[in-house]
């Protein structure tokens, strides 16, 4: 589905991705995992049109995306839940769900939020008219995959979903990834909790200072302590305990 070679991106002649290569079959979980700083977000950001790759190919189901901007990314069913949310805090939950639906239909009277979303997020589904800067750290996230799914799209692009969340709060975005993935959808996943990462993932990136030194099965990775160790600076053990 996604296909990733030599991608290279920067920064004000700082080089943040070194040529990277990756893919993403149609249906996997796969996650990018590596420190702070290590080029993750980046990557996601070229895939999504945000950030113009300085070299390598970006192709989306055969065709070539590298370059092209993020409205004809989204366009063509790739859409970024982005790290920090980015919710539009004065608008209501509805209206910030109202704002993901553009891709399904361009006239603003004509959206309505998906009937399904009520039952992936029954916590919003009594806050609909709430302004989005009442929520909830949890219910935010989970207004921010909402309004990301609401463009209904083929690969989502997840970047830190459970970043500032409670533990309990953040199982429950993890569950409701799985049942994304259950349901046919595609996911590129950053995250910051390797444990819960790994085990959710089918297969994983490992990536340090832009570029890939590792890959493979999510269940081979979570085994070779040594490489945890090695690349995110710390002990296997607290690995899955720690932020990125």
């Amino acid at each position: 589905m996604l296909e990733v070679r030599g991608l290279r991106v920067s920064y004000g002649g700082l080089r943040a991705v070194d040529g990277v290569s990756l893919e993403v079959r149609a249906g996997e979980i796969v996650s990018i995992i590596g420190m702070n700083g290590a080029g993750k977000t980046s990557i996601l950001n070229a895939v999504s049109g945000i950030r113009s790759p300085d070299e390598g190919e970006i192709r989306f189901e055969g065709e070539s995306i590298g370059g092209l901007p993020a409205h004809a990314v989204v366009a063509r069913g790739i859409v970024q839940v982005p790290e920090g949310r980015l919710l539009f805090g004065t608008l209501s939950v509805e209206e910030n769900l109202l704002a993901g639906a553009h891709r399904r239909s361009p006239f603003v009277l004509r959206r309505r939020p998906r009937a399904d979303l009520r039952r992936l997020f029954p916590a919003l589904a009594d806050k609909l008219h709430r302004p989005a800067a009442s929520l909830s750290g949890g219910e935010a996230q989970m207004l921010a995959l909402a309004r990301g799914l609401e463009s209904e799209p083929r690969l989502l692009l997840l970047d830190e979903p459970s970043l500032g969340l409670s533990p309990k709060l953040s199982e429950g975005v993890f569950t409701l990834i799985r049942r994304l993935r259950d349901r046919g959808l595609t996911l590129l996943l950053v995250e910051q909790n390797l444990r819960r990462t790994l085990a959710l993932a089918d297969r994983a990136y490992v990536l340090e200072s832009g570029r890939i030194v590792s890959s493979g099965s999510a269940a081979a990775l979570e085994s070779d302590h040594r490489l945890l160790s090695d690349y995110l600076g710390t002990s296997a053990p607290a690995a899955f305990h720690s932020a990125k």
